[in-house]
This record gives structure tokens, C-alpha cells and sequence, in this order.
């Protein structure tokens, strides 16, 4: 009998923290497609195949030859006060581009995996489970729930995934923030940190785990994947300075009123988890366990 053609998956946005980690820690059993606009990633083994290809070009002649059996979307303007003080750029990007994917993928019937974020809630409330309603606070949620929308009109076996802001090691590309925390921590550098804006932080691990399981996956729909904890950044920066014996008295905690932010933030856009630990095998683990796991 002929062998099982080994399935491809594109990855776009490569080059980016969890694209890295998605290379790294993808399956033996698939080719894969990294896709990367400007800095092509480290080679995580023999499978990979890079496509330089600017999203936002007019012409996608190298992506209409290829033919992976799933994408998983990572790619986007992921600055909050970027995309405000660029709103223009921030369309073409989060949206505009993800919809002329959605198209290529719809026509091709491919499994499409679309990466949005937790500040798609206004966090007046936070535990958002996947059947509430997203109301955007500032331009980038703006961008992210017109491209869920479309996602969900257009492909309807797609899964939108909102993670929960993720930590780790950022491997060969920009410092994750919690690395950018203990650099500065071991440099006796001090850090002003929110007191009053929570999240259910995820190990990029897990969420790459998560990921990878939703490739095989028959689920569509909204899926929220985020740790099991509600914390803030002065909670996770006292964690930091418990497990590395770091001197506490750097972290300067602050309200987020009191910073000038270009674009407001949600204060609690915490996740409910409760659908996605009923549907995979992926455990999320704690901040604490989290951190030594990355850091260790």
C-alpha cells in the first residue's frame, strides 16, 4: 500500500514569539510552511519549509502554489498602542490580510486556525467564557473581533482561539515580557507594574501544545486557552523574585490610570478555560509552576 502523504501546515507570522515556539515544538508528522515578512527563523529541524511573503503585497503568487492542509494564523500587528497610533496599518494588517487568507483558505477547504487575543473583552467583569460578547476598548480589539467575525462567517469548521496573555522563552527572537521582567530584575533595574489589570497568563508551551491538538481536532468555533489563574504583572513579578531570591523592592507597582498609555487597556479580560480542558489533553499549569518550567 502507498504510504500516507505526510500533511503540510503553514504557520504565518514564524518569526514571531509563538510562531517560533510553533516551529519548535510542532510534530514529526508534519511538513511545515513558515511564513515570515521580514527575519526568517531558526530551522527547528529537516520539515520546514520558509516562504518569505509580505502580507500585505499585492501579490500572493508563492502562496497559490502551495497546498497545506491547515494554517494556523499567528501573523499580525500585535501592538495595542501601535495599532492605535497607526489605525490605517492596523486594518490592513489584522484584518484585511486575514480576510484574503480566509478566502484562500475557503476555497481550498482548508483547516484554518485563527490566533485573536483576550483583550477582545472590555474586562469590565473577566471569567469571559467563549459565548459572551466582545466589546473592544481600543483600535487593536477593534481589528481582532471584525477578523474573528469574518473567520467564523466565511469558514465555519475554523477555530478562533483567544489566548490569555502568554509567557516563556522567546528562543532566538525579541525577549518575551517576562524575560524582559527577570533581565531587568537580575539588573537591579526597577519595573513599574499593573496592579489593577489581570489576565490568566498561559505558558507558550502549553498554547503551542493546545495548537497542535487543534490541528487534529474535528472542534470549530470560539475556543479560550489561558492558565488557570487570575493575576496581575505585580503578581507575576513577585513570583519571579520568590523563585530567583530577586529583591521584591524593584517592582514599583502602579495603576494603569497613572501611565500614559496611547490606547486603554481592559483591567480583567481573565478567561474562562472551562470548554478547553473539556476538550484536550493539554494541562495548563499554574504562573508559578509556569515560570520555573520556562526559566529553570
Amino acid at each position: 500500500m502507498p504510504q500516507a502523504k505526510t500533511p503540510t501546515v503553514l504557520v504565518t507570522g514564524s518569526s514571531g514569539f509563538l510562531g517560533r515556539n510553533l516551529l519548535k515544538f510542532s510534530s514529526k508528522k508534519y511538513k511545515l510552511i513558515a511564513q515570515y515578512r521580514y527575519h526568517q527563523p531558526a530551522a527547528y529541524g529537516d520539515k520546514i519549509r520558509f516562504l518569505k511573503l509580505d502580507f500585505l503585497a499585492e501579490q500572493w503568487k508563492k502562496l497559490q502554489l502551495l497546498k497545506p492542509r491547515v494554517i494556523i494564523h499567528t501573523a499580525a500587528m500585535a501592538s495595542i498602542d501601535e495599532c492605535e497610533t497607526q489605525p490605517e496599518l492596523a486594518q490592513r494588517t489584522n484584518y484585511s490580510a486575514t480576510c484574503r487568507l480566509v478566502d484562500f483558505a475557503a476555497r481550498r477547504k482548508i483547516r484554518f486556525i485563527f490566533i485573536s487575543s483576550d483583550v477582545v473583552f472590555d474586562g469590565t467583569k473577566g471569567n469571559y467564557s467563549e459565548n459572551e460578547e466582545p466589546y473592544p476598548v481600543n483600535f487593536y480589539a477593534q481589528t481582532k473581533i471584525a477578523a474573528e467575525k469574518y473567520v467564523m462567517e466565511n469558514l465555519p469548521d475554523a477555530v478562533v482561539v483567544r489566548p490569555a496573555l502568554f509567557y516563556g522563552l522567546a528562543l532566538d527572537g525579541r525577549p518575551s515580557f517576562t524575560e524582559t521582567m527577570l533581565q531587568h530584575l537580575y539588573a537591579g533595574k526597577q519595573i513599574y507594574t499593573f496592579t489593577d489589570q489581570y489576565r490568566t497568563p498561559i505558558l507558550v508551551n502549553d498554547l503551542v501544545s493546545a495548537l497542535w491538538e487543534l490541528v487534529e481536532n474535528s472542534y470549530c468555533g470560539y475556543l479560550h486557552l489561558g492558565g488557570p489563574q487570575k493575576v496581575s504583572r505585580l503578581d507575576l513579578g513577585k513570583m519571579l523574585c520568590a523563585i530567583f531570591n530577586l529583591d521584591e523592592n524593584l517592582l514599583i507597582p502602579v495603576k494603569s490610570r497613572e501611565v500614559n498609555l496611547q490606547a486603554r487597556r481592559p483591567l480583567d479580560c481573565s478567561l474562562d478555560i472551562s470548554l478547553a480542558r473539556s476538550l484536550l489533553k493539554t494541562r495548563f499549569v499554574d504562573c508559578r509552576t509556569g515560570l520555573q518550567l520556562a526559566y529553570r
